[in-house]
């Protein structure tokens, strides 16, 4: 079975008419599903974090000692406060990649999903180039496709 974790994200109005108050939170929706896990919820981000997180995808080599990680909740981002996590880490030495995740409700935190599923580099460029129309608000979901 072929693992996914779609992102969508929706702007605050204010981010595509500037005669409103600027607001730069907006709701972030994460779905994952893998053989064995699925999960979806969601949290309020600021776009920069995401877009932040999307151009972070586009460095290579991802290492151990620096993966690449997003996390979204409340306060030190610990226990049922984290909300969102994804981590994204070499898996083997021919450049396959883990990505780790744990999605929780946000209304009802003890509710959550972790686990993992493998990508490589050209499934996670697809996803950062996604992320960076997703922020634009030229597509409405942005896949990070595995196994």
């Amino acid at each position: 079975m072929m693992s996914k974790l779609p992102l969508r994200y929706r702007h605050d109005p204010s981010f595509f008419d500037h005669d409103l108050p600027r607001d730069d939170f907006g709701r972030l929706w994460i779905a994952v599903e893998t053989d064995r896990f699925s999960g979806k919820g969601g949290f309020w981000a600021q776009w920069q974090d995401v877009q932040e997180f999307g151009e972070a995808l586009a460095r290579f080599p991802i290492t151990e000692g620096q993966p690449v990680v997003a996390q979204w909740g409340f306060n030190f981002l610990e226990g049922n406060d984290l909300i969102i996590r994804l981590e994204i880490v070499p898996f083997d030495s021919r450049g396959n990649l883990a990505v780790r995740f744990e999605v929780a409700d946000d209304v009802e935190p003890q509710y959550r999903a972790r686990g993992f599923f493998h990508t490589n580099y050209p499934e996670l460029e697809t996803f950062h180039l996604d992320i960076a129309q997703l922020i634009k608000g030229t597509t409405e979901e942005a896949v990070l496709m595995g196994s």
